[in-house]
Formats: structure tokens, sequence, C-alpha cells
């Protein structure tokens, strides 16, 4: 079973974490968490220091968390990238460098800093939310790149594809263990997204938009789920 922790955000606000109620399984993560984005680098993330809905356009930002709640500790928090999209003939590659500050709290409040678990990333792969249309020949490939455990998850949708309004792709990854961050309790992380597109015919890959009054297109953003788990740290 499945809980997903929503939170609205502007691009330099917190996004945090409280776990979900379970009364078995006994459970390996700290009272409350959260994550900052504390930089962008790139041309499919232009948009760093501009507020969600600043002149009517969205950012890149964080969006939501899900995680299981029977034990099995599987967790996955989306970045959402309004200007990470690609089509054939046009704007064929783009990529994004994002840099999270990963801060673990004692108490649910979030008032008191902890170092009693150490994050693991990359225990279950990647997820990727898009939406696409790619005729016969056309493929488009992400790159997902954990870039301090020097990991990459990688998935091609190939010719003729068509995902309607809503896709959401597991990327399974590598079969490299999670890798542990250097310290307890906080932690920097750094991710780099790159997306391509390539064949002959027409191809697109995007996320759903809409038309603002003055004819522009607003994304609302392709996004990459990270995972990531904890382990208790020794007293």
């Amino acid at each position: 079973m499945k809980s997903t922790l929503a939170a609205s955000l502007s691009l330099l606000g917190l996004v945090s974490a409280l776990p979900a109620p379970s009364d078995d399984p006994v459970r390996r993560l700290p009272s409350y968490w959260t994550f900052n984005i504390t930089s962008l680098e790139g041309p499919a993330c232009p948009d760093f220091g501009h507020h969600d809905g600043a002149d009517n356009i969205r950012s890149t930002r964080l969006t939501y968390g899900q995680n299981t709640v029977d034990g099995s500790e599987i967790y996955y928090w989306f970045i959402a990238y309004p200007a990470l999209h690609v089509e054939l003939g046009k704007n064929e590659s783009t990529w994004c460098e994002v840099e999270l500050q990963y801060t673990e709290y004692k108490d649910l409040k979030g008032e008191t800093e902890g170092e009693d678990y150490r994050l693991r990333l990359h225990k279950n792969g990647t997820k990727v939310i898009s939406t696409y249309e790619l005729d016969d020949n056309v493929k488009a490939t992400f790159n997902f790149k954990y870039l301090d455990a020097d990991v990459t998850d990688s998935y091609t949708i190939n010719g003729p594809a068509t995902s309607g309004d809503y896709s959401e792709i597991n990327m399974p990854g590598s079969k490299s263990k999670p890798s542990k961050v250097p310290q307890c309790g906080a932690a920097k992380l750094k991710f780099r997204t790159e997306l391509k597109i390539e064949g002959e015919g027409k191809g697109v890959v995007e996320s759903m938009h809409s038309t603002n009054e003055d004819g522009s297109i607003q994304y609302y953003g392709t996004q990459l789920g990270f995972s990531y788990d904890w382990e208790k740290c020794e007293e």
C-alpha cells in the first residue's frame, strides 16, 4: 500500500515529510525530514530564484513524495522541470543539474536537527512522469544521474508511442547497492537529468501544459523521482 505526501511550495521553500502511520512493521526512518533546492544549473532549469507563480510561470520545484507503509521502506521524491522538454528538429537535447539540502529532525515540528540516521540513495531506481508522442523510427532517452553516488538510470522510449495525458515510467536502475551519504544527519545531494530525442519523423517529449492569455505555453513540468531510504546510525 502506498501513501502520497503532497506539498505546495515555491522553488526555495522547504518540502517536508512525516512518516506514514503503521501498526505492525518495524520502520527505519526519522521522525521528520525536509528537502530544499539550493542551486540549479542548465538549460532545462533556467529559473533559480523565481518563485512558483511569479509572472504566472511555473518554476523548477519539488512536488511530492511517495512511500510504502508495509515495512519495505520504499521512498521517492519528485522534482518537476517545466523547461525539460524536447522536440525532433527543434530542441533535441537538454539537461539540468539540481542540488538539494536534506535535513533530518528529531521532532515532528522540525525544531531540532538530528543525526540518528544516514540517508541512502538509489535503493529502488528512478521514476519519470511525462507525456510523449513519437513516430515510428523515433526514440527518446531519459538519463538520471545520482552524481554523488556515481550511478545513472536510463530509459528509452521507442516509437511509435503515445502516452496520453499522463504516463509514469519506472526506471529500475542499475544493480548497484544503495549509496550512503558520507555522514549521519544532514547532507547535500546532487542530481543531473538529461533528455534527448533522435530519429526521423515527428516526436515530442514534454509534460501536461496550458496556454496563457498571451499565447505562451505554461508547462507543469516533467517529473523525475529519486529513490532513497535510511540506515540507523550507531549509538
